[in-house]
């Protein structure tokens, strides 16, 4: 399903840096996608309950959890999510870059993407709410700006070809990359960073 977005709602987005989509998914999609997040960290950490570790442990195992899940890759790289990136970014062609769970306790300072992840020139950034009273909405974002709330939350973070993996000591992950063959410098490749379809 693509969303449409109009003109007044981009141009909130250039003003204030992010704009909120209310309803953007269902109460079901929200808990199957927090379902496979969970799920994808708890085998990441071996099969003990996640109540056992503390957020930051928690926060190493949440990034990039849709190379080990098909169905949060299915859902970041649809319409739905990327024809909305591609709108208020103005790019035709998008790639996913990077998602981060963030855990219910763990804080995030300063408050812009691109000083919390290893990657230069992102084109937009999405945050996902798993709080109840937070559930279903949807804000995206310019990489400059991070409107996070309190509780457990999703970042997916959309990048173009012109995108680059950079040293970032603040990113806990700084180097991941270096599995695929990546260095410091290289532009992000489709082959590991599958094109959205918009």
């Amino acid at each position: 399903m693509k969303t449409t977005v109009t003109t007044q709602q981009i141009g909130h987005f250039y003003q204030f840096g992010w704009i909120e989509f209310e309803g953007f998914l269902s109460v079901e999609e929200c808990a199957a996608i927090q379902s496979a997040i969970w799920d994808t960290a708890q085998n990441r950490l071996g099969k003990d309950k996640l109540s056992r570790f503390g957020h930051e442990r928690l926060y190493l195992a949440g990034r990039d959890c849709w190379r080990d899940s098909p169905f949060l890759r299915q859902h970041y790289l649809s319409q739905r999510f990327a024809s909305t990136a591609a709108s208020l970014s103005n790019k035709q062609h998008l790639l996913l870059a990077c998602d981060q769970w963030i855990p219910e306790g763990k804080t995030l300072e300063p408050l812009r993407l691109n000083e919390h992840v290893s990657f230069q020139n992102l084109a937009c950034g999405c945050l996902i709410f798993f709080e109840k009273e937070q559930q279903g909405k949807a804000r995206f974002f310019l990489p400059e700006r991070l409107p996070i709330l309190t509780g457990s939350q999703l970042i997916i973070a959309y990048g173009s070809i012109t995108s680059v993996f950079i040293h970032n000591p603040q990113d806990p992950n700084n180097g991941y990359l270096k599995q695929f063959g990546y260095s410091f410098g290289d532009r992000i490749r489709a082959q590991h960073h599958p094109a959205c379809r918009i």
